[in-house]
């Protein structure tokens, strides 16, 4: 026995059937003008999971890496300070040396310590040196002068609290460098104001034995600031490499968000202008195939 379609069914049957095209065309257009596959969890529950882990993944190293360029720029102002104190101990090594030759005159020897005094000046300015309004030797507390103009000595009590920095998972490193390791070394050495103000009375003295201990703290001086940068160096290395790993990273999980968000453009295109073709042919054949019934001219 053969059934019979109704009108109704035909019609019913089209438009669910155009309906289904005009979605499938619909939703490759929209891949088409937004450039991505996925842009909700039914697109693809997996691919919208694992796009979110590596989401996650990349704001984190984003942020150590913002931690990374702070750390960088305030470590390479360090070392740009420490180098500029090292210049000062050793314009000081050279002026004891000077002094200490016995054929000078008093005069002389006078000239040399008011040269000395102002190494004092020199030296606390470069301890306080500041990056953005933040002083780089203050320990924690960088809204506070580490050395006092006036005295030219270190500003009591000296803050010896490091900054430290998350830079990596589980991996915190110390940028800064304190005051107190800036204007003194380890050991019985007098710290560098001291060591100044030792030389110069020395100088005044025309005391040899002054002048000659005066070399041995600023040796001493000398070895310890060299310390510092070799230190501020093995971090800033460290810390280059890992912003290279991280960068690396960053393309990485770029690609693999690709791959999972992004439409193949080419691919969709040509499945856009084969769904376009199949949505207008289905149109063209329904206009045809759903004619006017008699019903339609009685009404």
């Amino acid at each position: 026995m053969i059934s019979r379609m109704s009108s109704d069914q035909v019609v019913r049957n089209f438009m669910s059937d155009l309906e289904g095209n005009y979605r499938a065309l619909s939703e490759i257009q929209r891949q088409v003008s937004t450039g991505k596959r996925v842009l909700s969890p039914s697109d693809d529950p997996v691919g919208i999971a694992l796009a979110l882990g590596l989401r996650r993944d990349q704001g984190a190293t984003e942020a150590w890496g913002r931690n990374i360029d702070d750390s960088l720029t305030w470590m390479s102002t360090t070392d740009r300070a420490l180098g500029q104190a090292l210049e000062v101990v050793q314009r000081a090594q050279e002026l004891a040396v000077q002094g200490g030759n016995g054929t000078l005159s008093t005069a002389s020897r006078a000239l040399i310590a008011a040269e000395v005094e102002t190494l004092k000046s020199q030296f606390v300015e470069i301890g306080n040196s500041s990056i953005g309004g933040r002083f780089i030797f203050g320990g924690t507390a960088t809204d506070r002068q580490p050395f006092d103009p006036l005295t030219e000595t270190a500003t009591l009590p000296i803050n010896t609290s490091l900054m430290s920095r998350e830079v990596a998972q589980g991996s915190v490193i110390s940028v800064n460098i304190t005051a107190d390791r800036l204007q003194d070394p380890p050991g019985p050495t007098p710290d560098i104001f001291t060591a100044l103000d030792g030389l110069s009375a020395a100088l005044n003295a025309n005391d040899s034995a002054g002048i000659a201990t005066a070399l041995t703290n600023f040796a001493a001086h000398q070895e310890s600031i060299s310390a510092l940068r070799g230190e501020q160096a093995a971090k800033i290395n460290r810390l280059e490499l890992t912003a290279s790993r991280f960068e690396a990273q960053k393309i990485a999980t770029s690609d693999q968000l690709s791959a999972i968000e992004d439409v193949d453009m080419a691919r969709a295109i040509s499945e856009f202008s084969m769904r376009e073709s199949v949505y207008r042919a289905a149109l063209a054949v329904g206009a045809k195939a759903i004619q006017p019934s008699l019903v339609d001219f009685i009404g």
